[in-house]
């Protein structure tokens, strides 16, 4: 293959468009189940989501690269907290707490252990804590 000045050129803007993508950084956990308890420390309702090993090693790996910053995360597409991480997380579960009831909780929960639920940790662009 012959590469123009056109074609390094026409590959380069590709590339320069597609940064954007690579650098907002998304991870799908792999989940085991979801269920609703209480949080521990609040007493509020919560969203236990348990991880798989590879589910852990995500979040070990994701959390390392994102210390002292905001991260969404994301259930079913939707944000449902969005956590200031400020050390690499190694657990076998998450929770997720916030303005939920009780009943949107158990649909959570449902829509994880159905497996329709992707859950996904992504880096907000803007770094701040907020």
């Amino acid at each position: 293959m012959i590469w123009t000045v056109k074609s390094i050129l026409a590959a380069v803007a590709l590339l320069a468009l597609a940064a954007p993508a690579v650098a907002q950084s998304n991870t799908v956990l792999e989940v085991m189940s979801a269920s609703v308890g209480r949080d521990d420390q609040t007493g509020q309702p919560a969203l236990k989501i348990s991880l798989t090993g590879d589910g852990r090693a995500g979040l070990a790996e994701f959390t390392a690269r994102h210390v002292n910053r905001v991260v969404d995360v994301l259930v079913e597409g939707a944000v449902v907290t969005s956590p200031w991480i400020g050390s690499p997380l190694d657990s076998d579960w998450i929770i997720v707490t916030g303005p939920f009831s009780g009943s949107e909780l158990d649909a959570m929960a449902e829509q994880i252990n159905r497996g329709s639920g992707e859950v996904v940790l992504r880096a907000r662009k803007d770094k701040s804590r907020q």
